[in-house]
């Protein structure tokens, strides 16, 4: 998953910039979206990964999504990831470019993964921590649990993650004694 945000960083950036340069970030989120989800999908996916399709069938594939944006920014857009075969990279960028936004809002979106349910005080300490790594951020806190996790937190926000389960460090603690 992270090599898939390394290729897909500079598609979401270069989006952003020329989307907010147009004052049209939220037609283009929805637009990254609406892709995003057409290429989730296994007709559409099978129907792109097939050597057999020419690409200028995959661009009129993907040009045929319904979208709200410049029509043709839309299609130099998707030709770009078709010629560079770089379609797989559709929800990776998308979700980059409406963390981009989120950010341009003053919003971060953070995800904490634990083995059992967070109660109040703890959501509350995690938001107050974020806070103070991130000021003037409001925090959107979203909850995963995973019980493979010992215990501990996994804390997601952006492109920034901290590992503070059980497993994490008594990797750490390993690492530091082989050194």
């Amino acid at each position: 998953m992270s090599d898939f945000n390394t290729l897909a960083r500079p598609y979401a950036e270069a989006l952003f910039e020329m989307a907010a340069a147009g004052a049209v970030t939220s037609a283009w989120d929805d637009a990254l979206q609406a892709l995003a989800s057409w290429v989730d999908n296994a007709d559409a996916r099978s129907f792109l990964a097939d050597p057999e399709r020419s690409d200028a069938d995959k661009v009129h594939l993907l040009r045929g999504i319904d979208v709200a944006v410049d029509g043709e920014a839309w299609g130099r857009f998707v030709e770009l990831l078709i010629r560079n075969d770089r379609w797989l990279l559709a929800r990776e960028i998308a979700n980059l470019f409406r963390d981009a936004l989120r950010r341009a809002k003053g919003e971060l979106d953070v995800l904490v993964t634990s083995a059992f349910a967070l109660d109040d005080a703890q959501k509350a300490a995690v938001v107050a921590a974020m806070e103070r790594r991130h000021p003037g951020m409001r925090i959107t806190l979203r909850e995963e649990i995973d019980p493979e996790l010992l215990g501990g937190l996994l804390i997601q926000a952006g492109d920034e993650s901290i590992d503070a389960s059980v497993r994490g460090q008594l990797q750490q603690l390993a690492q530091n004694l082989r050194n």
